[in-house]
């Protein structure tokens, strides 16, 4: 009960006191804002000023480089290609348990083998299998990381 108390004390002290009306940015129940966000909004809005847009607000070139096109391009269809592998071991497969049981490998169904280990299998290769391709594709539009 005690650290209830002190917790219920400590907002206390945090609100704002009530203005009268209950409208406004004083009114009871809004917490006051530290030093460090009220610094943030200050130089945020010294920076709209000056004519600067803060890194979040960037605008980007309504025309992007044929380069970006292309890469985008080659790494949503890379995308597309390996959600519908996916879709086939997670969804496809499993349909045709039944007609997979009759095919028995180290004693145990198809079926069952497919949705217990193979499917996860087939997602970790097909991991690292993206992960290369991807990096093919980023060396090849000259955007990949350093290792």
């Amino acid at each position: 009960m005690l650290i209830f108390r002190y917790v219920l004390q400590a907002r206390r002290q945090d609100r704002v006191t009530d203005s009268g009306n209950g409208e406004g940015p004083h009114a009871a129940g809004v917490y006051r804002l530290s030093p460090h966000i009220h610094a943030g909004c200050a130089r945020v809005r010294l920076l709209k000023r000056e004519g600067i847009r803060p890194m979040s607000q960037q605008t980007t070139n309504s025309t992007t480089s044929a380069n970006d096109e292309a890469h985008w391009k080659k790494t949503t269809n890379l995308m597309w290609i390996h959600l519908g592998i996916w879709f086939f071991f997670g969804f496809f497969i499993h349909f045709f348990a039944p007609q997979l049981n009759k095919i028995v490998i180290a004693g145990f169904p198809l079926g069952f083998y497919m949705a217990a280990q193979g499917s996860l299998i087939a997602f970790v290769v097909q991991l690292f299998v993206f992960a290369k391709q991807q990096d093919n594709i980023d060396r090849e539009f000259g955007v990949a990381e350093d290792d």
